[in-house]
């Protein structure tokens, strides 16, 4: 939650401002509370422009993307010290002990001590905000340290010389973080006198990258450091590596532009101090246009929920040890020796780090040149050519090959790549599976710890594991796992962390505890991000989830993936542990067709979905009962209330009776059509009052009183009418209360969810009737099943006006297949929910209602702070 960038040219630009507005929108679904950007030209004095909003809307009304500059710090602000208003927007620019600028984004937890003692030291501390006490805390080591090499060199000159100012900060960067400074963060921090930009890496996520703007005027060689992947990759393919406890400089060089420099922190009893480290560029995998919004489609939700089928497709070849390409070059490579081979998909894998275009073309001609690579190439024309799916360096490469058998190569070491590359993932995903084998074998547990979307994945991986092989998860928050489970590990257990992020905190700090403990116990990593926290220092065994990057804020693509991987290797273990053999050829089968089942699904609920959001959109709560499949019912209900901001719950359908069930029949949840309807029946009378008038012998001011009596009659039931007489006998006979508050009354919605299995089919049906004649509304999601339909499309005999909608999904008749099938579907409801709401608060004229499928209101992607 948060972002921030950090962004240093080798020389002022006049679009500079431009560039950071793009790499702020960029960032809007990390943060939305509020925008800010520090900009530097050539001169030292640095213009701060923030603003309480969204960066979508305050980089012009700030007038950022209209500044030219060397060097931009900029914010996006998801609050949590601090209110929502310009003095604890960030950046902050401090002058009390030395000039500094910067900006953070994470959860300093000491902040408040640290406002107290930061003020004894006399800073001037103007916010709440713990990003500002990062910036003074930095400050104020960088000041003594400062006043040490002036004392010790009795030369006051050297508070102007760069390569002492550079020292300094880099050993108060050190202190601060390591002394003073408690929580998980990001930071960026400037200082104005050497240009020189700092981006410190410290439990929140942080990417590094160097390139060239070929749009620069001059000197277009920049840095940018920014909390977001996505965000560098607008700018440079060319990444530098940094992980926790890190920090880089980058600064202005003559030879290079821009240089980049990496420091660890060193701790030496009660001080601290930085440490040079050895790092260099590579090449990032992925693309800009990887994370681009690509036509037809208008939000990434809707980009990334299509993508499903190719993500999921994805998984599906990694457990078949690659595509159908990289499996039909098996056989080559088995005839042309695993050593000449391995040697050739090095030198593959290095061409990706090459940040160097012309170098890359060199080495990418001297490598299709190699006669083992050539004879790889020869073996490929026999073989289906779809490679390299998802893979945005074989499309770059392939565009380079002039000639046929340069491209039948370059297919040919991209299958190459791809097969090695599935039978790493494949080794991971076995040493996995092999681990719950003992795990379950000796009696100890598979905890699986994850947080929101993740743990409903999670929960649907229990009933994988549970149907087909026979071994159960046993499914926490953090927060429950420590309550419940945390102080019962033993040696022997197994615990898997699932996170789209990596990142996630809660997680990271279980997984803390975990490894402090002492304790005997092995540490997975379900994740997207493979550079993240997780998977690059607490797991032992890291199994990329190979979704691709998720823009959207609700996750969708990254919770399909997440289901597919679990049932893959809940039919890997059933292997393992010798079960139902029929059952598991069956379900492989169903694994290899679900790409296309997902696709099925999309284009045969189309008309449905539409219909259902229609009845739903404006409905201010909704209950999603779904019979054996909580975690569907419970992700669903978490999609519509994230990205339509109405209240909904899921729970496992049979739950419902027991409690929840309240809400139907009469109640008071009351919605825009109900008010629409309270409101035409209140004018109607006052219509009607306004008719006897006359009659009543009723003067202006006479009717006005009526027409306030008719309002308060609707509204205030203990209300005292201060109308008499005449006017009060019109007034009984027009404005009934009753008559008046129908109009409130409506069905509650009910979306149901069931397998095909008879048993669920019976429980089903049982709930709709019994609930729909206490006045629920029903949307079902299910296959194809006559009974259901009865249930579902006969209306109550006391309620003509019973509404229903039946979602078909393909038929299957397997209720795990409906776990993936119905989740789908769910999300599509959410998403036109979502975009029908929207469309009806703009026309209505609600400003800033935060209703977005991409960056609904106060919720971020990667939860960074407690």
């Amino acid at each position: 939650m948060c972002g921030v960038i950090g962004l240093l040219y080798e020389s002022p630009q006049p679009h500079l401002g431009r560039v950071a507005s793009d790499l702020l929108r960029t960032l809007e679904y990390r943060g939305y509370d509020s925008t800010g950007g520090a900009i530097q030209g050539e001169g030292e004095e640095v213009d701060l422009r923030k603003g309480v909003g969204a960066p979508s809307v305050l980089v012009e009304s700030l007038g950022i993307i209209r500044k030219s500059g060397q060097v931009f710090a900029g914010q996006v602000r998801w609050a949590t010290f601090g209110a929502v208003d310009e003095t604890n927007a960030q950046p902050h620019v401090v002058r009390c002990k030395r000039y500094l600028y910067g900006a953070h984004n994470g959860n300093v937890t000491n902040s408040d001590p640290l406002k107290a003692w930061l003020q004894e030291e006399g800073h001037r501390v103007l916010s709440d905000n713990d990003g500002e006490m990062v910036v003074h805390t930095i400050e104020h080591f960088f000041a003594l340290g400062m006043e040490s090499a002036i004392s010790a060199t009795g030369d006051a000159s050297v508070e102007r010389d760069p390569a002492v100012r550079r020292q300094t900060m880099r050993n108060a960067i050190a202190r601060a973080s390591a002394l003073k400074l408690v929580g998980s963060f990001a930071a960026v921090m400037c200082d104005p006198v050497t240009r020189t930009v700092w981006a410190i890496k410290r439990g929140s996520s942080l990417y590094v990258g160097v390139g060239e703007d070929g749009e620069a005027v001059q000197g277009g060689r920049f840095g940018i450091a920014s909390s977001d992947l996505s965000s560098v990759l607008k700018l440079t393919r060319a990444v530098v590596p940094i992980v926790e406890g890190e920090f880089v400089e980058m600064r202005p060089d003559a030879e290079f532009g821009v240089a980049i420099d990496a420091y660890g922190i060193r701790r030496d009893g009660e001080d601290a101090f930085a440490v040079a480290l050895e790092r260099e560029p590579s090449r990032s995998r992925l693309r800009a246009a990887d994370i681009a919004l690509m036509p037809p489609f208008e939000t990434f939700m809707e980009q990334e929920i299509a993508a499903q089928e190719g993500t999921v497709a994805a998984v599906v070849d990694l457990f078949a040890g690659g595509s159908a390409a990289a499996r039909g070059l098996a056989p080559a490579i088995d005839r042309l020796g695993r050593g000449k081979l391995e040697r050739l998909a090095t030198e593959w894998d290095a061409l990706r780090d090459e940040v160097d275009d012309s170098r890359l073309r060199e080495r990418l001609a001297a490598l299709l040149a190699d006669p083992t690579a050539r004879d790889l190439g020869a073996a490929m024309r026999g073989v289906e050519h779809e490679v390299g799916r998802g893979d945005g360096f074989f499309g770059e490469v392939s565009a380079i090959c002039r000639d046929e058998v340069a491209l039948h190569t370059t297919r040919a070491l991209a299958a190459l790549d791809e097969r090695l590359d599935a039978t790493t993932w494949l080794a991971a995903a076995d040493a996995f599976v092999e681990a719950a084998r003992q795990t379950a074998a000796s009696g100890r547990t598979v905890h699986v710890i994850c947080c929101g979307s993740s743990y409903h994945a999670a929960r649907a991986g229990a009933m994988f594991w549970n149907e087909l092989a026979g071994i159960p998860l046993r499914c926490s928050l953090p927060g429950e796992f420590r309550g419940e489970q945390q102080s019962a590990l033993r040696d022997g257990d197994l615990v898997v962390a699932v996170s789209q992020s990596g990142e996630t905190k809660d997680l990271i700090d279980i997984l803390n505890d975990i490894i402090t403990s002492g304790l005997q116990i092995r540490r997975v990593a379900l994740v997207n991000n493979i550079n993240s926290t997780l998977a690059q220092e607490k797991a032992e065994i890291v199994l990329p989830l190979r979704c691709g990057p998720e823009i959207a804020v609700p996750a969708t693509k990254s919770f399909m993936n997440q289901l597919a991987v679990f049932y893959g290797l809940a039919c890997r273990l059933g292997r393992a542990v010798g079960a139902d053999a029929a059952r598991l050829d069956d379900a492989e089968s169903r694994f290899v067709a679900l790409p296309a089942l997902l696709r099925a699904t999309v284009a045969e609920t189309a008309e449905a979905v539409e219909e259902a959001a229609r009845l739903l959109y404006l409905r201010p709560s909704v209950h999603i009962l779904a019979t054996r499949m909580w975690a569907v019912a419970k992700e669903g209900a978490l999609k519509i209330r994230e990205v339509v901001l109405n209240h909904t719950e899921g729970y496992e359908a049979s739950e419902f009776k027991h409690g929840p069930n309240t809400i139907l029949g009469r109640n008071t949840l009351y919605g825009p059509e109900q008010i629409a309807a309270l409101l035409r029946a209140i004018g109607e009378r006052i219509e009607a009052a306004g008719a006897g008038a006359d009659d009543a012998e009723l003067d202006a001011r006479g009717a006005l009183q009526l027409a306030r009596a008719v309002v308060d009659r609707a509204l205030h039931a203990e209300a005292d009418f201060a109308v008499q007489g005449r006017a009060r006998a019109l007034l009984d006979e027009v404005a009934d209360r009753g008559a008046m508050l129908e109009g409130l009354d409506a069905d509650y919605p009910l979306i149901y969810s069931t397998g095909p299995d008879a048993r669920d089919v019976a429980l089903t049906i049982s709930q709709i009737n019994t609930h729909k004649i206490r006045r629920s509304m029903s949307i079902l999601i299910a296959e194809p099943n006559a009974a259901l339909r009865q249930a579902i499309g006969k209306p109550p005999a006391d309620n003509p006006n019973y509404r229903s909608v039946y979602l078909e999904l393909p038929r299957t008749e397997d209720t795990l297949m409906v776990v993936f099938t119905s989740t789908i579907v769910l999300q599509r409801l959410a998403l036109r929910m979502s975009e029908q709401k929207a469309a009806w608060l703009d026309r209505v004229g609600v400003r800033e209602h935060g209703v977005h499928p991409d960056v609904p209101k106060n919720v971020s992607k990667s939860i960074t702070v407690d």
